[in-house]
């Protein structure tokens, strides 16, 4: 069942869901409008949500119409070649970045704890052998 199907069966608001789901209206309207698909934990919530009436299956069906990124960046890829830029290698760049940044996120949200603990014990007791410090 598609979340617009859902949303419409159930009377419910596309407001009203993004609440539940704890993401934005405008979020909301893209996962409706198939503009996005929801991160698996963003899905998880989601289906929960919906008793299950929605889930991964739902966004990655082979009936769907919405583009692949080839055929909405095309356009973009022939004007970057005409002004002589390389898209290809701009978007393994963006790729890479992406995938740096979000393993970065990752880590510093898995090991919070420990972070904070050590900022919580310098705060309390300075930094460990301060007095021999030159600067």
């Amino acid at each position: 069942m598609t979340l617009a199907d859902w949303l419409q069966r159930h009377g419910v608001s596309q407001a009203e869901l993004a609440r539940r789901c704890g993401v934005s209206q405008q979020a909301m309207s893209r996962w409706v409008k198939g503009e996005r698909i929801p991160r698996p934990a963003q899905m998880t919530v989601l289906a929960r949500a919906t008793s299950g009436a929605v889930g991964p299956a739902d966004f990655f069906s082979a009936e769907s119409t919405r583009q692949g990124f080839a055929e909405t960046q095309a356009p973009f890829a022939t004007e970057a070649r005409a002004l002589g830029l390389d898209p290809d290698a701009i978007a393994a760049k963006a790729v890479q970045d992406a995938i740096r940044a979000e393993k970065q996120r990752r880590w510093q949200e898995d090991n919070r704890a420990a972070m904070d603990a050590q900022n919580a014990w310098v705060e309390k007791h300075g930094l460990p052998l301060a007095k021999h410090r030159m600067f």
